[in-house]
């Protein structure tokens, strides 16, 4: 795994390579560099082969986006990868694979309407699932990080509403045993997403 990895690792930017080598779990660095390579191949899709990945650049808060006219995000849970990547709108992509969680953890990223909403679901692990991916996406796209009150972002029906922003959300129907959502700033976007499995 570790000469395939160094072989296909050639293909980014020194700078991109570096921050791979940092992850210390293999299989990290393997989600890290197939997230970066599918952006690369998102771009051809969309007819912008030449804009380089060495362009990622990062805001205050450490989001990564090639410029004021395109965003993206990359997500990675279990055997997938994907990636997104949108002109003229702020996007967020997150997927999770769907695992038994004690509840009593995560008592203060929901807020009390959210917990019921869990609670009365016929199956409350993929509805918490459902909310996690959904404000994870949201932060992503928000770009802010993880310096907001989870309990402050709101999740409606097909929206999502953080202070003054309303946000745009599409469920990820992919496998039963994962969860995920793409959130983007305009109501009609255009879009590319692809993404990988690897074992």
């Amino acid at each position: 795994m570790t000469v395939i990895l160094d072989k296909w690792l050639s293909f980014l930017p020194f700078q991109l390579q570096k921050i791979n080598q940092s992850y210390r779990n293999e299989e990290d660095r393997v989600r890290n560099l197939l997230g970066k390579l599918l952006l690369g191949e998102a771009l051809k899709k969309i007819g912008y082969e030449s804009i380089s990945l060495d362009t990622i650049q990062y805001n205050q808060s450490k989001k990564p986006y090639l410029s004021e006219e395109f965003d993206f995000s990359i997500s990675h849970s279990g055997i997938y990868v994907f990636c997104t990547i949108g002109r003229n709108l702020k996007l967020g992509l997150d997927i999770e694979e769907i695992k038994p969680i004690n509840f009593c953890e995560m008592t203060n990223i929901m807020s009390n309407f959210e917990w019921k909403r869990i609670n009365k679901a016929p199956n409350p692990l993929n509805q918490f699932y459902k909310l996690w991916t959904l404000k994870e996406a949201a932060i992503k796209a928000e770009g802010t990080g993880f310096f907001i009150d989870l309990n402050t972002i709101e999740a409606k029906k097909n929206t999502v509403h953080i202070g003054k922003n309303i946000w745009f959300s599409k469920e990820l129907l992919f496998d039963e045993n994962y969860s995920g959502h793409i959130i983007t700033s305009e109501s009609k976007s255009d879009f590319e997403m692809i993404y990988k499995e690897f074992m």
